[in-house]
Parts: structure tokens; sequence; C-alpha cells
């Protein structure tokens, strides 16, 4: 190697100094004296070695690092970057936690400073640099090492340059492209494998025997293979680092096309199409499902009565107007949590129930249901005895007898008139008078038209002053009608048609 004449006296001159800080290398653990000069050896390009240095003040009085620095030569094109660097952020004894030396620095007898000098190479070749130390004394060490050539990344037999783009394309979410690359060592010199983190950025990933291969031979190559593996839709970036040479990563994820499903319909458990009903319902399909899913099945009322859009009553049992199902692989039915169907509630207002399926791209499968007027039902009737009222009114007595009824009138429009009460006692004998009516159309239609929206359900409370001994009384027969069936009609001869009657017993 070719060194300046004035190298030597410089060199010559720092051995006759009087040395109370000495400075050495260490490597495992094991420290070495430095001498005058140190070589790297041989570094590939994009590669970086490393070398710790130890400064000891050997006198017995403490002495002050107050200079260390570099001169040499550095890259051929901006940002001019040196060759041989100290690097702040593996001497923490020099630098603490800043990004640059924290000059002066205490070195006490026998104490020790640790710091490390990198030589990365930016060009083939033998660049070199001078390692000036100042503390007390001042010690010369030349650095020096060669750059040369390092692995090639090979995509096919193509060599890719730094900063050159490796595009994915598109690929659909939930599945992975991967791209191999080729680390190939065409020198003749055994040459290691650099640092390969994992890509910075989006859904990429690396693998392969690059990761746990430490170096190449000449001739040979090991694998390192780059995947693609999008999340979600729309365009993906990273970068891929490889030593000190960076590669773009790009690719873009396609939301995955909807699973396709066999037909669905609806298959409805209702044994009598009327209010007040509970039924259940089952999704089945065409065939067998070829993948897993959930759909949908919904529930809407059109109301037939004038003045009512809704019927709160017409709902599955969890009050909800939407009931989600699973469909598992192969199976050909749908299944409402544990359960292979779900169950509704009919309502009490006349129209018609709209179910509706839904599955995958499949057009949406609706089923209808027909809830006819109806006459009133009567589903709770209890008879009371001497009942206390408000004396302010006309007919109270002491001896009242009160019915609560509770029922639904599902009619167009709700059309609850006219209440026929009969009364009877112990004997089986009728009370009279036989046929006491009321007509409570207005009653009803305020009830109904009222602010609590409770479909067709209603209440009724209807007090009778008993003159006499209320306890004769046993039996009351109740009937109470509405368009479906009027009183007129129910009086024909032949009547038209029949309401039931209701008997409840004190």
């Amino acid at each position: 190697m070719n060194r300046p004449a004035g190298l030597f006296v410089l060199l010559a001159a720092a051995a006759c100094a009087s040395a109370q800080v000495t400075v050495s290398t260490v490597q495992g653990g094991v420290t070495t004296p430095t001498g005058q000069i140190y070589n790297f050896g041989s570094v590939a390009l994009g590669s970086v070695a490393d070398a710790e240095f130890q400064l000891t003040n050997t006198g017995s009085t403490p002495v002050y690092l107050t200079s260390l620095a570099l001169a040499g030569t550095t890259s051929q094109t901006p940002p001019y970057a040196p060759n041989f660097s100290v690097v702040c952020a593996l001497s923490p004894d020099l630098c603490g936690a800043a990004a640059v030396q924290q000059l002066p620095i205490l070195i006490n007898p026998a104490g020790t400073l640790d710091f490390t000098v990198q030589f990365e190479p930016f060009q083939i070749g033998l660049p070199s640099a001078v390692m000036t130390i100042a503390a007390g004394n001042t010690i010369t060490v030349f650095l020096s090492g060669a750059g040369v050539p390092g692995l090639t990344v090979l995509q096919g037999t193509q060599p890719l340059a730094s900063g050159q783009t490796i595009p994915f394309g598109s690929v659909q979410v939930g599945s992975s492209q991967t791209i191999a690359l080729l680390l190939a060592n065409q020198t003749n010199t055994l040459l290691a494998v650099p640092a390969i983190p994992p890509p910075t950025g989006g859904d990429f990933s690396v693998a392969g025997s690059a990761l746990q291969a430490t170096s190449v031979p000449p001739g040979s190559s090991t694998e390192l293979d780059v995947i693609f593996t999008p999340t979600a839709a729309g365009p993906q970036q990273a970068t891929l680092t490889i030593g000190l040479n960076s590669y773009p990563l790009q690719g873009v994820g396609l939301a995955p096309p909807p699973a396709v499903f066999p037909v669905p319909s609806i298959q409805l458990n209702l044994a009598t199409p009327a209010s007040a009903q509970q039924g259940s319902l089952s999704v089945s399909l065409a065939s067998a499902a070829a993948s897993s899913g959930t759909g949908t099945v919904t529930l809407a009322f059109q109301s037939a009565v004038g003045g009512v859009s809704d019927d709160p009553t017409v709902a599955f049992a969890d009050g909800t107007n939407s009931a989600t199902f699973t469909v598992a692989q192969g199976a050909s039915a749908g299944q409402f949590g544990a359960n292979p169907s779900v169950s509704f509630g009919t309502g009490t207002t006349a129209g018609t129930l709209v179910f509706t399926v839904t599955l995958g791209s499949n057009p949406p499968q609706t089923t209808n249901v027909t809830i006819p007027a109806a006459l009133i039902s009567i589903d709770a009737a209890v008879a009371a005895r001497n009942v206390a009222c408000d004396f302010a009114l006309v007919y109270c007595t002491t001896t009242n007898v009160q019915l609560q009824i509770n029922g639904w009138d599902n009619s167009q429009p709700r059309s609850a008139s006219q209440i026929v009460f009969n009364f009877f006692e112990s004997s089986g004998n009728q009370i009279s008078p036989p046929n006491i009516t009321f007509d409570a159309t207005t009653e009803f239609q305020t009830y109904f038209t009222g602010p609590t929206d409770q479909g067709g359900v209603f209440g009724l409370s209807v007090l009778f002053p008993v003159i006499g001994d209320s306890d004769l009384v046993t039996e009351v027969q109740v009937q109470i009608f509405n368009s479906v069936c009027t009183l007129a009609q129910s009086t024909q001869s032949p009547p038209a048609c029949t309401v039931p009657i209701t008997t409840v017993t004190f």
C-alpha cells in the first residue's frame, strides 16, 4: 500500500511521545493494543464493519479526552458521507444519549472510555482515514479497509439496483403473492449477508434462507422471499432494506368477491295466519353451501287498518324486526344462534307480514302472510264483588260488581263497539235485565287514537251497581262486537255471524 511520506513522520512522532492514555481494540471481551494501524479488512458495498476501541488512562492523574477526530476519504457523490465514522449510537461512553460527542470527558487513573468506529465503503477500492485522539497526549491511528463488491440482488436473472421498485400488482385480500429474490455472490470472495429487517409499512413480510444465512460463498446465492398479504383493499407500500440498500415495495389489495351461496328460502311454521299468534321460521338452501357466511331475515308489517302504520307487537322473539343466521360450509340450512329457527309474533292488527331473507349476492327472497280482520278476542277477564267506587257517581253502591277485560281488536278500522252482558245466579237462572248493552264506540276510538301504541290491545274496566245481595251473582257472559260481526248482524234471523261468548265466574 502506498502512503504519503509525511504520514511516517507523524506516526514516528506519536510513538516517541510519553503516553499516559493508550488505545486498544476490544473483540469478544478481549483487549488488544491497537498499534499505529488498524485494518477493517474487506467489506462488501452495502455492508458495514464495526470496531470497538478503548482508551485507558495508565497514569496516576486524571486526564480529559478533548478531541477525537477522523480525517479521510468520503463518497464521491452527495452527501459525501465518510467511509469511516464514529458511531454515537454504539458509543455511550463518548456520546451519552446524544447524537454527537460530549467532549471534554474525564478519564480517571486506571479508567477506560469505549467508542465504536464504523467502516462503510461507498465504492470499490482502498479507502483510509487518520484517527487522532487528544487526551493529555496525542494518539494517531491509521484506519484502512477494502471496499469490495457486495451481494447482487437478483429478481429472476435481472439484478435490482438500490432504490428500484418491486411491484406486486393486485392481490386479493386474504391471499398472498411471493416474489423470490436471490442474494448472489458473483465475486471470488466469501461475502457476509447484510442485515435484512422486516419491511416497514404495508402488508409485506420476508422469509427464506437469506434470513438465517450469515455469508454466501463465491458463486452461490441465498433466497429471500418477499411476501405481499393485503389485509384491506387499496394501494399498499413498504420499504425493503437489505444492508444499506433500500427497495420500495408496491401492491394493491383487491376486495374479495362475495361468497356464492345457494338460493335461500323461508319455511314458515304458523298454524293459523291470524293475529295474536306465535310462529317460527327457518331458512333452507337450494343446495349445500360451498362456504360459510351470514344472512339476514327481516320482518316488516303492512297495516290494513286506516290510520295505523305499524304494530310494535309484530316482531321476532327478541323484540326486533331483524334476525341474523349463519350458514356453515356444507350446510343446507341456516342456524339462528344455537337454534334452527327463530320465533315471531303476528301482532294484533290486520295486514300483511312481509318476511325477506338475504344471503350473499342472491336477490332478496320474500314471503308474505296475510293477517285478516277478525272478531274481537278476549284474552282474560276477571270479575270481583263489592268493589269500592266514587260515591259521586249516581250508580255507585256498596255492592258493586266489576269486570276487568283484556283483549284485542285487529279490525279495519279499529271498530270495537257494542258490549253485551248477561248475568246469572248460582242456580243457573239469568238475572234480569238480560242483554245489558253498552255502546263503547266512542271510548274505544278515543283509546285507539291515543298516544300509546299497543297495536289492537285494549284493557276494559266495567262497574255494575247491584241492588240486593251481590253474592248471588256467580257468573257473567260477555260479547264484544266490531265491524267483522256487528250486534245487528248477530241478531238477524238467521244470524249473519256469531260472536263467541266469554264466561266469567265470580
